[in-house]
C-alpha cells in the first residue's frame, strides 16, 4: 500500500504505527467477494472510526465480526467512514485486511475513493490509487479492466475526479487523471464533466486542462482530433465558453490553441464564443479571439443578433468600441428586428451606451434608424420609461419629428402611454423628453407633467396619513424650538425674561426659519384634513397645496437648526466650517431626493424654470445615491 503524499483540507490524525504493505497476490474475487449478511454499526464502532481508532478494529476481530459487513445507516462501511475523516493510517489496515471494501458503495452509491475526494484529503486519494494500481498489475488484462473505481459514479452522476476538481483539490486531481485517461471525460446527471469543471476553475487548472487534452499523435488532423474528443466528451461541450465564464486567458488559450475550432461553436442558447463573451464583458478573452480571427463578429447567433448587440444588450460600451475599432462596418448590423446597437441599448436600459453612442460623431447617425415596427432608439427607450436613456437622443430634432408605423413620434407615445397613478419612472421619462422637446426648440412645452390621480384608494388614504403625520412631528419640534432659544434668557433687570443673544443677527435667521417651518406644517396640516374626507377631487387639490407646503418647511427646519448652531458656537471657527459644509451638502441632498418627489405629482411645472433643477438631478444622481450607501456602510458594514 502506498505511503505517497499530497495536501488536504483536513489533516489526517496519524496512527504512527508500521502496517503491513499492500498484498500483491490479489484474486478479482477478493474484491468484489462479500460474503454474508450486513451487520449494523454500533455508536461505539461509528465514533471510533470517525475518531481515527484502531482500537475499533480489535474489537471487531476479538468479538468475530466480519469487517467487509459493518454498515451504518446510510450503507458506509469502516473504510467510507475512515476514509471521509482522513485518517491514512487507519484506511491502510482496513484495506489490507478487506480489499474489497475499496468497491463497496453507501446509500448514495459512493465508493470510499469518492467520499475520500470530497472531503479533500489527498494523502488518503493517493493511498488509494496506489493499492488500485498495485493490484491491477498483478492481475489479468480483463480483470484489471473490471478493476476501475475511478471511472465508477454515485447517484449524481459524480467521480471522485469530478469532487477533486469541484473541491479545488489540484494536486488531488492530478494524481487521478493520471491514474485514468478516460476519466475527465465523463458526464454527470447535469450534463458536467470533469474536463468541464476543470475549465471553470480558471486559471489554477490550466496545466492539468493541458494535460487532459494533450494528444498523443501531433500529425492527427486537428478535425479528426475534435471529432476523437466530441465522441469521448459527455455533457457540455463548449469548453471555450466555460473558458470565458471563468475569465481565464490561461486555459482559454489552451484550448483554442489545440482545437480552434470552439471559436466557432454555438452553446446551448445559440451564442457564440464572441457574442457570450460580449455578453458577459469579458474584454480581455474577447480581444484574444479577436486576435485570432474577426470573422466571427459578422456571425449571428440563433435569435438572429450578432455579438456587438449582446455587448450593447449588456451596457459593455468598452466591447462595442473594440469591435468598431477593428471592424467599422459592424455598426451597422441589425438583428431579426431590424434594429441596431442603438436600439438594443435603448431596449434593454444599456443608459450609458446609448448616451455614449450618441455623444459619438461616427456612431450617432444610428439614433435614426428605424426597426421593423418604425420605432427609433428613442421610441423603443420611452416605452420602456428609461428615462436614462433619452436625454442625448432626444436632444435631436431629426430623431424628434420621426414616426413609427402607427404613425407616433416619441412624445405622443409617452404622453399617451403614461398612467393617470403616479409612477415615477413614467412620469420621470416624460418631464426628461418634454423639456429636452422645449429646450431644442422643435415644440412647444407648457408643462413637464399632468395631473395625478391615485388609483388606489385605500393606499392614498395611507399616503395622506403618512403626510399628517411628518407635518405634525414638524410643528411639534418647530414650536417648542421657538421656546428653547441659542443662548437663553437675561435673569436680571432691565431685560428679565428676554433673550441674551437678540441682537445677533444669527439669531433672528433661526427664529424666521423656525417660524416658517411650524407655519408651513400647520398649514399642511389644515390642508390635509380636508383630504380626509374622501373625495378624490379634494385628495388631489389638497395634495398639490400641502406638498410644497410640506417641502418647505422640511427644508425650513434644517437650516433654523444650523443657524441655531451657528448662534451658540460661532466663535469656534473651524466647528462651524465644519458643521457649515455638512449641513450644506446635506441640504442639497435632500432637496435632490424631495424636489422630484414634490415637482412630478404637480398638474403643472414650467419648462423653463423646473426643466434644468430635474437635467440636474438626473446628471448627478449617482452622486445624491453615494450618502445614504455611505450610511448603510458605516452602520451596517456593506456599501
Amino acid at each position: 500500500f502506498s505511503h505517497s503524499g499530497g495536501v488536504g483540507t483536513t489533516s489526517p490524525t496519524g496512527d504512527t504505527e508500521p502496517v503491513p504493505k499492500f498484498r500483491t497476490n490479489l484474486k478479482l474475487s477478493d474484491l468484489f467477494a462479500l460474503p454474508g449478511e450486513d451487520v449494523e454499526m454500533t455508536p461505539e464502532i461509528f465514533g471510533g472510526m470517525s475518531n481515527g481508532e484502531k482500537e475499533c478494529l480489535e474489537k471487531l476481530r476479538s468479538n468475530g465480526t466480519p469487517m467487509e459487513r459493518v454498515k451504518s445507516n446510510t450503507g458506509d462501511s469502516i473504510l467510507h467512514i475512515a476514509a471521509k475523516w482522513g485518517h491514512l493510517e487507519l484506511v491502510k489496515e482496513i484495506v489490507f485486511e478487506c480489499p474489497c471494501l475499496l468497491f463497496e458503495q453507501n446509500s448514495s452509491r459512493q465508493t470510499p475513493l469518492h467520499v475520500a475526494a470530497h472531503g479533500g484529503h489527498t494523502k488518503v486519494v493517493e493511498a488509494f490509487v496506489a493499492s488500485v494500481t498495485s493490484a491491477s498489475a498483478s492481475l489479468s488484462t480483463e480483470e484489471s479492466e473490471r478493476l476501475n473505481p475511478h471511472v465508477l459514479k454515485d447517484e449524481d452522476g459524480n467521480t471522485a475526479l469530478y469532487y477533486a476538481i469541484e473541491g479545488r483539490y489540484l494536486e488531488m486531481a492530478t494524481c487521478l487523471v493520471n491514474a485514468d485517461k478516460d476519466a475527465p471525460f465523463l458526464g454527470n446527471n447535469k450534463g458536467i464533466s470533469s474536463l468541464y469543471e476543470a475549465v471553470d476553475a480558471g486559471n489554477k487548472f490550466e496545466d492539468l486542462v493541458k494535460a487532459i487534452l494533450k494528444t498523443t499523435d501531433d500529425n492527427v488532423d486537428r478535425e479528426v482530433r475534435k471529432f476523437n474528443l466530441d465522441s469521448k466528451l459527455q455533457g457540455n461541450k463548449h469548453l471555450a465558453h466555460v473558458a470565458l465564464k471563468a475569465k481565464s486567458i490561461g486555459v482559454l488559450d489552451v484550448i483554442l490553441d489545440e482545437y480552434p475550432s470552439f471559436m466557432d461553436e454555438q452553446d446551448e442558447d445559440g451564442r457564440t464564443c464572441l457574442s457570450y463573451g460580449a455578453s458577459i464583458g469579458y474584454y480581455k478573452g474577447l480581444c484574444n479571439i479577436l486576435n485570432r480571427s474577426t470573422k466571427g463578429v459578422y456571425v449571428c447567433d440563433q435569435d438572429g443578433s450578432f455579438p456587438i448587440h449582446s455587448a450593447a444588450k449588456k451596457d459593455h460600451y468598452d466591447i462595442i468600441e473594440e469591435f468598431i475599432k477593428r471592424c467599422p462596418a459592424s455598426k451597422y448590423l441589425l438583428n431579426r428586428l431590424g434594429q441596431n446597437i442603438l436600439h438594443v441599448a435603448a431596449k434593454n436600459e444599456a443608459s450609458f451606451t446609448a448616451n455614449m453612442l450618441m455623444l459619438d460623431k461616427d456612431t450617432k447617425h444610428l439614433g435614426v434608424g428605424q426597426d421593423v415596427d418604425g420605432n427609433t432608439p428613442l421610441h423603443l427607450a420611452v416605452m420602456n420609461w428609461d428615462f436614462d436613456s433619452i436625454t442625448c437622443p432626444a436632444t435631436s430634432r431629426d430623431i424628434l419629428k420621426l414616426r413609427n408605423k402607427r404613425g407616433l413620434r416619441a412624445r405622443d407615445i409617452a404622453e399617451l402611454e403614461v398612467k393617470p397613478n403616479y409612477i415615477f419612472e413614467e412620469r420621470w421619462t416624460l418631464a426628461l423628453l418634454l423639456y429636452a422637446i422645449h429646450s431644442s426648440g422643435f415644440e412647444s412645452v407648457q408643462s413637464l407633467t399632468i395631473p395625478a390621480e391615485p388609483l388606489d384608494p385605500k393606499n392614498n388614504r395611507d399616503y395622506v396619513n403618512t403626510l399628517l403625520l411628518v407635518a405634525a412631528l414638524v410643528a411639534t419640534m418647530t414650536f417648542a424650538a421657538g421656546f428653547t432659544i441659542p443662548g437663553g434668557y437675561n435673569s436680571s433687570a432691565p431685560n428679565l425674561g428676554r433673550a441674551t443673544l437678540a441682537t445677533n443677527p444669527t439669531l433672528f435667521i433661526f427664529l424666521l426659519l423656525d417660524i416658517l417651518a411650524m407655519q408651513s406644517s400647520v398649514a399642511t396640516i389644515g390642508t390635509l384634513i380636508w383630504a380626509q374626507l374622501g373625495d378624490p377631487a379634494l385628495i388631489r387639490s389638497s395634495l398639490h397645496v400641502a406638498l410644497p407646503l410640506l417641502l418647505f418647511a422640511l427644508l425650513c427646519m434644517p437650516l433654523a437648526f444650523l443657524f441655531g448652531v451657528i448662534t451658540a458656537i460661532g466663535h469656534v471657527k473651524w466647528l462651524l466650517v465644519t458643521i457649515s459644509i455638512i449641513s450644506g451638502v446635506f441640504f442639497l441632498w435632500a432637496i435632490f431626493v424631495l424636489g422630484p418627489h414634490v415637482m412630478l405629482q404637480r398638474p403643472y411645472v414650467s419648462p423653463t424654470y423646473a426643466g434644468y433643477f430635474l437635467v440636474t438631478f438626473i446628471k448627478y444622481k449617482y452622486f445624491i445615491g453615494i450618502f445614504p450607501r455611505l450610511i448603510r456602510l458605516l452602520f451596517c458594514g456593506c456599501f
